[in-house]
């Protein structure tokens, strides 16, 4: 061989041992995946759901949850260098379609057909439900037995003493099929005198009762009594005619204040009782009544002062029997007496003997003196001034000190109110602040 060969196949051959370590390393390098996440309403399947860790190149596979079913998408995944390729497969809710049909019925689907849901078996009005109404949308259809609906009927009903019913059946009555009671003679119907089969198998209302010639008390209307010459006895003969008369605080708006007692039962009641109006209880000088419960019977209204009035009186006034009950009110000016001087002050302007509402006073102190608190006060409610009176103070200021400087020219200790001094700062210094200071 000659050398340049020779030389050439070493070369190659060190290539070929370079490859095969960066092989060696890069799988050396390839790392394992973790659990997959899955996607929405899914999860692992059975052979991978008990590992927490994947070597490279492995494949996962998911499954759609209970309910679901697959919608297109591979199920698989592959682990890639400690990475998972992403989900395709999709899953979707199962949908259970139509229940079936149920004869005089429906199924109520308010919740939906999908899984999960619930449907209701209703039966038409004259059906009784035989069976479980709810049906449940599971993972292979609709579960529970479809019910049927079955037409009701009432067995025969019980007799009445001293009367009667017809139609008579030997069997049974259909659903809203009713029956008339009589009475024999002698006797009267206290009830209803039909009766309709209902839902649960049974007729509606209770049967009557034939009873003898008495009425019970008789049943007042609205806002109404028995008159003095009844309201004590509790049984009345058959023919008596018993009277009603409106309550306190009502009249009678039309209709018989009478009733009679026919065959145990009184004749309808056609009076009714309005209620009284009290209309308007009149004109309050610099006011006004509150009217916000009405001017009704039993309402309440409030006299309301305009600002700068007081009431004398009793603001509330009564709705009764006879009109507004209560003495009208009255609306007196708000004035306020003299006020209190202060002392080392004085106040303006000044008056012999009142101010009016919302008159205003000012305040003034004496010379070398201070007003602490308000300068004005006010005539207000309560006939008082608002707020209370300042006060006249003196004002005493300390030395005034400042870190290297010294005092040049102005006033002398003790400092009184508007006392001034002069500063100056100490050589090196600038002054911040005014040089001239007043207490």
């Amino acid at each position: 061989m000659e050398l340049v060969d020779l030389s050439r196949f070493i070369m190659d051959l060190t290539s070929v041992r370079l490859l095969l370590i960066v092989g060696l390393v890069v799988a050396a390098q390839a790392q394992n995946c973790t659990k997959p996440v899955a996607g929405a309403n899914m999860g692992l399947s059975d052979k991978d759901i008990l590992l927490d860790s994947f070597p490279n190149g492995a494949v996962a596979s998911f499954t759609c949850n209970v309910g679901f079913m697959s919608a297109g998408g591979s199920p698989s995944v592959t682990c890639v260098d400690g990475s998972w390729s992403p989900v395709k497969l999709t899953c979707q809710i199962k949908s259970c379609g139509s229940a079936g049909e149920i004869a005089n019925g429906h199924i109520d689907y308010s919740q939906g057909i999908d899984f999960g849901a619930e449907a209701v078996a209703v039966c038409n009005t004259g059906y009784d439900l035989v069976g479980k109404p709810e049906l449940v949308c599971g993972d292979k259809g609709w579960m529970g037995r479809l019910p049927t609906c079955e037409v009701i009927t009432c067995g025969l009903p019980r007799g009445i003493e001293n009367g009667d019913f017809h139609p008579k059946k030997e069997d049974y009555y259909e659903f809203s099929e009713v029956i008339q009671f009589v009475c024999q003679k002698t006797y009267s119907l206290r009830g209803s005198k039909s009766l309709t089969c209902s839902e649960g198998r049974v007729f509606k209302p209770d049967p009557p009762e034939c009873i003898t010639q008495n009425c019970t008390k008789p049943v007042a209307g609205a806002n109404m009594g028995l008159s003095d010459k009844d309201i004590l006895l509790d049984s009345f003969p058959n023919g008596t005619v018993a009277s009603f008369t409106c309550n306190v605080g009502f009249m009678p708006a039309g209709g018989s204040p009478s009733v009679t007692c026919v065959d145990g039962s009184w004749s309808p009641v056609k009076l009714t009782c309005q209620i009284k109006s009290c209309g308007s209880a009149g004109e309050i000088a610099n006011g006004y009544i509150d009217y916000s419960q009405g001017i009704d019977f039993g309402a309440e209204a409030v006299a309301v002062c305009n600002t700068g009035y007081d009431l004398v009186g009793k603001p509330e006034l009564v709705c009764g029997d006879k009109g507004w009950m209560g003495r009208l009110p009255t609306c007196e000016v708000i004035t306020c007496g003299l006020p209190r001087g202060i002392e080392n002050g004085d106040f303006h302007p000044k008056k012999e003997d009142y101010y009016e509402f919302s008159e205003v006073i000012q305040f003034v102190c004496q010379k070398t003196y201070s007003l602490r608190g308000s300068k004005s006060s006010t005539c207000s409610e309560g006939r008082v001034f608002k707020p209370d009176p300042p006060e006249c103070i003196i004002v005493n200021c300390e030395e005034p000190v400042i870190d290297f400087g010294k005092w040049v020219a102005g006033s002398r200790p003790p400092y009184k109110h508007l006392a001034s001094v002069t500063l100056e700062c100490d050589t090196g210094y600038d002054m911040v602040g005014e040089r001239t200071q007043t207490s």
